[in-house]
């Protein structure tokens, strides 16, 4: 990935900017109607939900396990959370030049790249194996990845759009359904043998809440980004 500009899809330049951009942007609107459509009762829910993901500093580690522990189905939860992030990689995929640019996403976006960057200088070996290594990027829960994260790795490993895009998105459907599946069956198990079910989902509230609030000081003391960017 590239951050030279030029045009992608048409020879018109504002026309290849306007089709960059809506493709990924128009992602957004299409998971609403789609969730309204089929899930009318679930709507606000998952809507609250993916709000929250794509706004820092929350991140799909602590809302993905509330999700499951309120009894919501994996696979929706896990679906929509990785449509989110192949909306975010296509987004900088198509548009870094662009958005490199901007103030507050540019130097927010080079705090991210710079993480994608010391992960792969901590692991030679996954920057050696440069795809399955941004998959299992993509697929771990840690600050910096996701489908920003991971399409800023990619151009930290040197690889195409479309590769990129593959990988990312590869990594994202693996690391969100693994995720919402584990924590979706220990959910169950735990309401199984528990007398109190209640105690499971205060647990797990609980849990994402300090997870969150010790990003929101790290995020205040001027570290680097700390949930996994969209």
């Amino acid at each position: 990935m590239d951050l030279k500009g030029g045009t992608l899809f048409v020879e018109n330049p504002a026309l290849d900017r306007a089709l960059r951009l809506g493709i990924p942007l128009l992602m957004y609107p299409l998971y609403v109607l789609a969730l309204v459509l089929a899930f009318p009762d679930l709507a606000p829910v998952y809507l609250a939900l993916v709000a929250a993901y794509i706004v820092p500093p929350v991140g799909g580690e602590a809302l993905i396990p509330v999700a499951a522990a309120l009894g919501y189905p994996w696979w929706l939860t896990a679906a929509s959370f990785a449509w989110v992030d192949v909306a975010g990689c296509l987004l900088v995929a198509l548009n870094a030049d662009l958005l490199f640019a901007l103030p507050y996403v540019g130097p927010a976006l080079s705090r991210t790249a710079g993480v994608a960057g010391a992960f792969f200088e901590h692991h030679p070996a996954l920057r050696r194996l440069s795809y399955p290594g941004l998959v299992l990027f993509t697929v771990l829960p840690f600050a910096g990845s996701g489908g920003v994260g991971g399409a800023l790795a990619g151009r930290v490993l040197g690889m195409g759009r479309r590769a990129v895009v593959v990988c990312v998105s590869a990594g994202s459907i693996v690391g969100s359904a693994l995720l919402a599946f584990g924590a979706g069956a220990a959910a169950s198990l735990l309401r199984e043998y528990c007398a109190a079910g209640t105690v499971v989902v205060a647990l797990v509230l609980a849990g994402a809440s300090v997870l969150v609030l010790c990003r929101v000081a790290l995020l205040h003391m001027g570290g680097p980004p700390i949930s996994r960017d969209r």
